[in-house]
């Protein structure tokens, strides 16, 4: 018997068994009419005897459409993480499957995107890339894309991000009303929502009449950011009263630098993160922090990309709308806010709440987060 270089048993290894050609074992297996119902039974029960399984991505080498959504993500960022496992969810529930393109230290996301298109990927959902705007452009030329947790002025691709302003103005909120009034913002540096985040804490500490109390550290998005700023503080011997981070990992840096370094926390300074991944709950950290809806956003982004593909699919063009109308009907959901971009697109706006720790000096409770004054 004969079988596939890798040692799995192949259409051919089932022909050779049954004595019949590949085309017929092929038409056999895949239930194509033309083969005698005798002849079926036969290598069917031939396929089942010597174990065979069909291989879907031959499979779908074969169709002229695979159906397939790529998504790109950062293996080091808890909650695109939390977002991953919401895709591979409502993916199930569209009947699509998915496939996964990871950046890591030693993989860039380009060479991920690429590796998606590759895989013949008919639909892209990018979790806040880093990525530069003419590689994204060059892919949203090509199928319908999705952009999660970033700003994009991309004509052709629908986003998917939380209420960040307001995410941002709640943490301040709180921080005010537990008595802080010189509060430090560690930014996220290169990341694509650091701009919106930072705009509205200097906004939010202006309308509380602390504008002039305000500071804004350089930063980034991983635990040693959130070590390198405290340092920088304590080195200033100014310490404020609260740091509010850009992250849940900046967050969790800072805190053990300050804890390292003797601080006390919330006693003499508070900490908050932002995003709300798991380990901001854990009792060795208890991080105030806001809680983005991993799960909602991940349904929002599938919806969205699904909705393009199908319009494709069905010959309606690209899925994708530029001036004018949309292309498709936005899929509509609760609590899921729906706008059309100025350049083009849909904008699906989520609402973040504010989870209130011990890094903060507040009882573990949860609130609706507010909209902005």
């Amino acid at each position: 018997m004969t079988t596939g270089r890798d040692g799995r048993v192949t259409i051919s290894t089932v022909a050779a068994r049954c004595g019949r050609s590949i085309s017929t074992v092929s038409a056999a297996l895949n239930g194509a009419a033309g083969v005698a119902p005798a002849t079926r039974e036969e290598i069917l029960a031939v396929a089942a005897e010597l174990g065979y399984n069909a291989d879907p991505r031959a499979r779908l080498l074969r169709q002229r459409r695979t159906g397939l959504i790529g998504a790109s993500f950062d293996i080091n960022q808890a909650f695109q993480g939390g977002i991953i496992d919401g895709l591979y969810r409502s993916c199930s529930q569209h009947g699509r499957s998915l496939v996964l393109a990871a950046s890591t230290p030693h993989r860039d996301e380009a060479e991920g995107l690429r590796s998606l298109l590759t895989e013949r990927c008919e639909g892209l959902i990018l979790v806040d890339p880093w990525v530069g705007h003419d590689i994204v452009a060059d892919a949203a030329a090509r199928v319908p894309v999705v952009m999660v947790c970033r700003e994009s002025g991309l004509p052709n691709a629908d986003l998917v991000r939380s209420r960040d302003d307001v995410g941002i103005t709640a943490l301040v909120d709180h921080l005010v009303l537990t008595g802080r009034r010189r509060i430090t913002h560690i930014d996220g540096g290169g990341a694509s929502s650091a701009p919106m985040r930072r705009a509205a804490f200097l906004a939010a500490m202006t309308e509380h009449g602390l504008g002039d109390r305000a500071r804004v550290l350089d930063g980034g998005s991983d635990e040693e950011s959130g070590t390198r700023a405290v340092r920088v503080i304590l080195d200033a011997r100014a310490l404020p009263d609260a740091i509010l981070c850009f992250n849940d990992h900046q967050a969790i840096g800072a805190l053990m630098e300050l804890r390292r370094c003797g601080v006390r926390v919330p006693e003499d300074i508070a900490v908050t993160g932002y995003d709300g991944i798991p380990a901001t709950g854990l009792t060795a950290f208890s991080v105030t922090t806001i809680e983005q809806d991993a799960l909602l956003l991940a349904e929002v982004a599938v919806r969205a990309l699904v909705a393009r593909m199908e319009a494709r699919e069905s010959g309606g063009g690209t899925g994708v709308r530029g001036a004018g109308a949309p292309a498709v009907a936005p899929p509509t959901m609760p609590d899921v806010v729906v706008q059309e971009r100025p350049e083009g697109g849909l904008l699906y706006s989520v609402m973040p709440r504010l989870v209130m720790r011990g890094t903060s000096q507040a009882a573990p409770a949860a609130h609706a987060a507010r909209a902005p004054r």
